[in-house]
């Protein structure tokens, strides 16, 4: 029997780390954030202009959350965007090496399904030679591209080519395609002409979406991966003038702040940020949404408790807590909080849970 279950639930609610699995992924609370992040999502798909957004807040306020939430298709497929043609969702993870933008590449490469592109490409009837030609200049790329998209070259192979792992085969030779990809340069026109291509006038993919997560991680690079960092960004912005939407989330921290930016992006960067979406620390009544919603999602009720929404917690119990907690900490530490509260009624068979059961525990959940 699921030890939850005494509280009407199906598990513990409250995840200390973002769900990975596209089926765990909820929103709960905060309608005004998600309204925001979603009229960014569908400017993208309905407008041609690139352009690039900057999510910051504390530690633990949701930035990877909503990544991982509007990166999932079943997400984006919901949202009244009037075309069946989806943007294509990508999660970085920012690097912290010695060669960033390769790392970068290198991830993105990793996520793309090249069967998928392929056939979507196909059904749209793109003339991917004539797009190509409008969108590169650059013969070899043209010429990668090609054979990228071209569906009688094995996925695995041209895969293999990309990450530089295989050998020039003479198949590739006879494609004018005779050397491997290796410097930032050639990484960069390749993922800003396969962007182009695979967006063009938005038949096969409406727009590609990056999400790069961690961006605070860029002041631990030295001064070189920083520039090699920002010339990533402002070439795609140029060279994929279209299309394509770029979040940066940026957690502030002690060590790095929205104001601290100017030393980390350079101008050309910096002066192409179009919004700037804070994820704050919740009041009293965000912080009462949320719950409610999480606590009744039906991925964790397991019957309607209409007259209770927060069940199995007494409200007084929240209000204490939140006050405990100084009104001013992530919601993070609020999910930590509860959660403990909720295991540690689950074990001692504690229903509803009440001041007096919260005030007996409260040392154990309250951790300065």
């Amino acid at each position: 029997m699921n030890s939850y279950t005494q509280f009407n639930l199906k598990s513990n609610p409250f995840r200390l780390t973002p769900a990975l699995s596209s089926d765990e992924l909820i929103w709960a609370g905060f309608p005004d954030l998600k309204k925001r992040i979603e009229n960014r999502i569908l400017k993208a798909i309905k407008i041609s202009n690139s352009s690039l957004i900057l999510n910051w807040g504390d530690y633990g306020s949701g930035k990877t959350h909503a990544a991982r939430y509007f990166t999932n298709l079943n997400v984006l497929s919901n949202l009244k965007i009037g075309t069946n043609n989806l943007p294509l969702p990508l999660i970085i993870n920012f690097p912290r090496s010695k060669e960033p933008v390769k790392e970068i590449y290198t991830q993105i490469i990793d996520k793309i399904d090249i069967d998928d592109i392929r056939r979507r490409l196909e059904k749209a009837g793109i003339d991917i030679a004539s797009v190509l030609s409008q969108v590169t200049d650059n013969v070899l790329i043209q010429n990668i591209i090609s054979l990228l998209l071209n569906p009688t070259v094995s996925p695995q192979i041209m895969k293999s080519y990309l990450y530089g792992t295989a050998s020039i085969t003479s198949n590739f030779v006879d494609k004018n395609v005779s050397r491997k990809l290796v410097s930032d340069i050639d990484y960069i026109e390749l993922l800003s002409a396969l962007f182009s291509v695979i967006t063009y006038d938005k038949k096969a993919y409406s727009c590609v979406i990056i999400w790069i997560d961690e961006f605070e991680s860029i002041s631990i690079l030295n001064t070189v991966s920083i520039s090699n960092v920002n010339n990533l960004i402002r070439s795609l912005l140029d060279y994929v003038p279209n299309n394509l939407l770029i979040f940066l989330n940026l957690t502030q921290s002690a060590m790095m702040d929205v104001s601290d930016l100017s030393d980390y992006l350079q101008e050309a960067v910096k002066s192409r940020i179009q919004d700037k979406i804070e994820l704050g620390i919740p009041d009293l009544e965000a912080f009462k949404l949320y719950l409610k919603e999480l606590l009744n999602n039906p991925l964790y009720r397991t019957s309607e408790c209409s007259d209770k929404p927060y069940f199995p917690f007494e409200e007084k119990v929240i209000d204490q807590i939140f006050n405990d907690l100084g009104g001013s900490v992530s919601l993070r530490r609020y999910n930590d909080a509860f959660s403990l509260l909720l295991d540690e009624a689950m074990i001692e068979n504690v229903c509803p849970i009440d001041l007096d059961f919260y005030t007996q525990k409260k040392s154990e959940i309250i951790i300065d």
